[in-house]
C-alpha cells in the first residue's frame, strides 16, 4: 500500500522538521541539552524513514511491529550504555549519562515517528495523532507557567524578566508558533503557490492576535468566581463605579444580594492563581499566627443566612469602594491598647470588587502602579491590626456603648430555630463558672466547640436547605469556612454576643519565609467569625476544624512570591548579571509585540489598500488600454470578475474549454474568449471594436448578476486580493 499522493508538497517537506522541533521542544524541559538536540534528530530520521516506509510495499501492522522492535532496543541501548563502567571510566561519569540518554532516547524517538508518520500517510484520520503530539509537546514546555506562575519556566522566565519583558509575551509566540504548525499539519492544498498564500495569511492572523495585545492586554489566568470578593474581568461595572470629577472619596458600594455562597461541591479550580501580593511595611505578627485581610463583613440576617448590611449605622468599619485620592476610614477602631497601627501596600493581580486591608483598615491612599501590565491596581492601607492574645479581651463588655437598640438588634437577629440557643447554652456550660457568663469567653468557647466537632471539606450537602447553617450544625458538622462562621455566628448571637461574618483572605504567617511579600491565591479566600468588643471593636475569633477531609494548602511559590513583591515595589526583580545567554531572546520578546503592533496597525491598511488598488486598475483598464492591449485587458476583466465568486480555470483547461463550460450560463463571456484567442494567436491587424468589447463586458456583469446572488458577489467585491486566483 501507498502513501496518499495528494498530500500537499509544502507540508511534506516541512513535516520533518516540525516533527524535529516539536521533538526537541518536548525533551528540552526534560533532559539535558545534548539529549534534548538528540531527541529532536531522532524525530527528524523517524519522519524522513517513515514516509519511505510508507511509499514501500510494507504493511502498515510490519511497520508497527517493526517500530516496537526498535523502541525494546533503543531501550536496551540506553540501559547498556548507563550500566557500563567502560564508557563511564572513558568519558566520565556526566558525560556518559548524557551519552546513554542521546542515544537511548534518540532512537527511541526515531522508532516512534517512523511508526507516526507512516501511519498518517496510510490512513488519513491518524494525522489527527501528529498535530495532538505538536500540541502536546509544545504545551509541556509551558505547563509551569500556569496558575499565574510567571516566574516559571526558569530556563525563560529569568531572562526575560531580567531584561525588564514579561513571559507571557514569549508564551503568546510560542502559542502562535504551535498554531501555525498545526496549519502546516492541517494543509489540504497541492499547490506549493496556493499552500504558501494559506501560511501567509494564518501568520497575518496570528500577528494580528498577537499585536492586538498591545491594545487588549495579555490574558490572565482564569480564576474564577470564590464569592469572596472577586470581580473577575468586571471591567466595565468597574468604570461604571469610578467616581466623577470632583468624587475623590469614592461611592458607597453595597449590595444587598452578596453574600458568602453556600455550595454543596466548592470546586478547587484556580486555587492557586495568585490574586494578590501585600507588601507589609512594618513588623508585626499576628497573635494568631494568621494573618486576616478584610475585605467585607455580612452582618443582616435575611431569613436564610447572612448578607450584606443595608442599613446606616452599621458596619461602617469597611472600606466598601477604591479611592483616588487619601481617604481616613471613620469607622475603624482606633487607639485601642490591644491594637498596632502598620502599613501595607497591596497590589491586584485580578478585578476585586473592593478594596480588603490588614484587618480594620484607617485610611487608604492610591499609589502609582509599577507595572501596568501585571498589575491591575496598587493601593496602600493603614490598619488597626489585632495584637493581644484574644485571651486578654475575657472580662470587657461586648458591643459597643454608642450603639442604640436597633444597631445592637441587628448583631444580635438570628434564626428563630430554639435549637441555636439550646445548643449553644450546653456548649458554655462547660466553662468555669467565674466565667460561665463572660460574652467574650462564651464567643471563644462557642469557636473553640466547632473546631474540635466540626470537619473541613469543600464538599458537603447543605446548600439546597431551607436553612443551610442549620442543617450543617446540627447535622454531620461537615462543611467549609461559610459553614463554621455562620453556625458561630448564630450561636454567639442567641447567646446576647453582638457578632458578624468576615470574609476576605487569611494566610499563615510562616509564609512570609522572613520576607517582607505575602502572595495571597484563591486558596486564601475566607470567611470568619468576627465578635464586637468594647474598646477594642471587632475582633476576629475564627474556627479552625481540627480534622479535615481535603488535604493541607500548598504553601505559595516562594520565588514567584519574591519576584511579585519585587515587582510591586517598581525594582528590577533579577539582579544584573553578565550571564544571561538568553537576554537577547528576552529583549526581542519583549519589543516583538509592540513592534508587531505598529507593523500591523500601518502594514495591514497598507497591503488591504494596494490589494484594492491593483483590482480597481484591473478593472478599469480597458478603458485607457491602447488598441494594441484593450482586447486583452477586457478579458482579464471578466476573469477577475468571475474570480471573485469562485469561477475559474482549473489546472490544465484551456480558454476555450473553460469558456464552454460556462457558454449556458454566460454566453456573453464565451464570445469574448473567442475574440480574445482569435487576436492572441490570430492576425492582429485591425484593433478590437471598443464598442463590442465594452457591449460584451456589460453582458458577462448582467448575465453574472442572474446566475450568482448578490450576496455572493459583494463578498467577492470586498475581497482585495481575489484577483490572486486569476488564471
Amino acid at each position: 500500500m501507498s502513501a496518499h499522493a495528494d498530500e500537499p508538497v509544502l507540508s511534506a517537506w516541512l513535516r520533518p522538521v516540525v516533527y524535529a522541533a516539536a521533538g526537541f521542544v518536548f525533551a528540552f524541559p526534560l533532559a539535558a541539552l545534548p539529549v534534548a538536540f538528540a531527541v529532536g534528530v531522532g524525530a527528524l530520521a523517524g519522519a524522513l524513514l517513515g514516509r519511505t516506509l510508507a511509499q514501500g510495499t510494507l504493511r502498515l501492522w510490519t511497520i508497527v511491529a517493526l517500530g516496537a522492535a526498535g523502541l525494546a532496543a533503543a531501550a536496551g541501548l540506553g540501559a547498556l550504555l548507563s550500566g557500563t563502567s567502560t564508557l563511564s571510566a572513558a568519558v566520565g561519569p556526566a558525560a556518559a549519562l548524557s551519552v546513554a540518554g542521546a542515544c537511548g532516547l534518540g532512537f527511541g524517538t526515531a522508532a516512534l515517528t517512523t511508526v507516526l508518520r507512516a501511519a498518517a500517510l496510510r490512513r488519513g484520520i491518524v494525522r489527527a495523532l501528529e498535530v495532538a503530539f505538536v500540541g502536546y509537546a509544545f504545551a509541556q514546555l509551558v505547563v509551569s507557567h500556569r496558575g499565574g506562575a510567571i516566574n516559571r519556566p526558569f530556563e525563560l522566565a529569568d531572562s526575560i524578566i531580567a531584561a525588564g519583558g514579561d513571559p507571557r509575551d514569549a508564551l503568546l509566540a510560542l502559542g502562535a508558533l504551535a498554531a501555525s504548525i498545526a496549519v502546516i499539519f492541517l494543509l489540504s492544498e497541492r499547490s506549493p503557490v496556493r499552500a504558501l498564500l494559506h501560511l501567509v495569511l494564518a501568520a497575518v492572523l496570528l500577528m494580528l492576535v498577537v499585536g492586538t495585545t498591545q491594545i487588549l492586554g495579555l490574558p490572565d489566568p482564569a480564576v474564577g468566581s470564590s464569592g469572596l470578593g472577586l470581580r473577575p474581568g468586571d471591567e466595565g461595572e468597574q468604570r461604571k463605579q469610578r467616581p466623577q470629577q470632583g468624587e475623590g472619596r469614592g461611592t458607597d458600594d453595597r449590595r444587598p444580594d452578596e453574600a458568602p455562597e453556600f455550595r454543596d461541591d466548592y470546586s478547587a479550580d484556580g486555587k492557586r492563581v495568585p490574586l494578590a501580593v501585600v507588601l507589609l511595611h512594618d513588623d508585626y505578627s499576628p497573635p494568631s499566627g494568621l494573618y486576616y485581610f478584610r475585605q467585607a463583613a455580612f452582618s443582616q440576617y435575611n431569613g436564610r443566612r447572612l448578607v450584606a448590611a443595608t442599613r446606616d449605622g452599621v458596619d461602617d468599619d469597611l472600606a466598601r469602594q477604591f479611592v483616588y485620592e487619601p481617604t481616613d476610614l471613620q469607622g475603624a477602631h482606633r487607639g485601642s491598647a490591644q491594637r498596632t497601627e502598620l502599613e501595607t501596600t497591596v497590589a491586584l493581580l485580578a478585578e476585586h470588587n473592593r478594596p480588603f486591608a490588614l484587618e480594620s483598615p484607617m485610611e487608604l491612599r492610591p499609589q502609582s502602579n509599577p507595572d501596568p501590565g501585571r498589575f491591575r491596581r496598587v493601593y496602600r492601607a493603614r490598619s488597626s491590626a489585632f495584637s493581644a492574645d484574644i485571651a486578654e479581651l475575657i472580662g470587657r463588655p461586648v458591643g459597643d456603648a454608642s450603639w442604640d437598640r436597633e444597631v445592637l438588634d441587628h448583631y444580635l437577629t438570628a434564626p428563630e430555630d430554639p435549637r441555636y440557643a439550646e445548643l449553644a447554652d450546653k456548649i458554655v456550660a462547660d466553662l468555669p463558672e467565674w466565667i460561665r457568663e463572660d460574652p467574650v469567653a462564651r464567643g471563644l468557647k462557642i469557636t473553640h466547640w466547632l473546631s474540635k466537632q466540626g470537619i473541613y471539606s469543600l464538599k458537603s450537602g447543605h446548600a439546597t436547605a431551607d436553612d443551610p447553617t442549620a442543617h450543617f450544625l446540627f447535622g454531620d458538622l461537615t462543611g467549609y469556612c461559610v459553614h463554621f462562621a455562620h453556625a458561630a455566628v448564630y450561636l454567639m448571637r442567641s447567646l446576647g454576643v453582638p457578632a458578624r461574618v468576615g470574609t476576605g483572605y487569611a494566610i499563615e504567617e510562616a509564609a512570609r519565609q522572613g520576607g517582607s511579600a505575602v502572595l495571597l491565591s484563591g486558596a486564601n479566600s475566607h470567611a470568619w467569625p468576627e465578635l464586637h468588643v468594647e474598646g477594642v471593636g471587632w475582633v476576629v475569633a475564627d474556627v479552625s476544624p481540627e480534622r479535615s477531609l481535603d488535604p493541607p494548602p500548598q504553601p505559595p511559590d516562594q520565588d514567584l512570591q519574591r519576584l511579585l513583591g519585587e515587582m510591586a515595589r517598581g525594582l528590577d526583580p533579577v539582579p544584573p548579571s553578565e550571564n544571561r545567554p538568553f537576554e537577547p531572546v528576552a529583549r526581542l520578546a519583549r519589543d516583538l509585540p509592540a513592534l508587531l503592533a505598529r507593523v500591523l496597525a500601518t502594514g495591514i491598511p497598507l497591503l488591504l489598500l494596494l490589494g484594492y488598488l491593483v483590482k480597481l486598475w484591473r478593472r478599469l483598464s480597458p478603458a485607457v488600454a491602447s488598441d494594441r492591449a484593450v482586447g486583452r485587458a477586457a478579458y482579464r476583466a471578466q476573469l477577475d470578475r468571475l474570480s471573485e465568486v469562485a469561477l475559474r480555470r482549473e489546472f490544465g483547461e484551456s480558454h476555450e474549454a473553460f469558456a464552454q463550460r460556462l457558454a449556458a450560463q454566460l454566453p456573453s463571456f464565451g464570445v469574448l474568449t473567442a475574440g480574445h484567442v482569435a487576436r492572441s494567436f490570430g492576425p492582429t491587424a485591425r484593433p478590437p471594436d471598443r464598442q463590442r468589447l465594452r457591449a460584451l463586458s456589460a453582458g458577462v456583469a448582467r448575465e453574472l448578476g442572474q446566475l450568482v446572488t448578490f450576496r455572493r458577489r459583494l463578498l467577492g467585491t470586498l475581497n482585495p486580493y481575489s484577483w490572486l486566483q486569476t488564471r
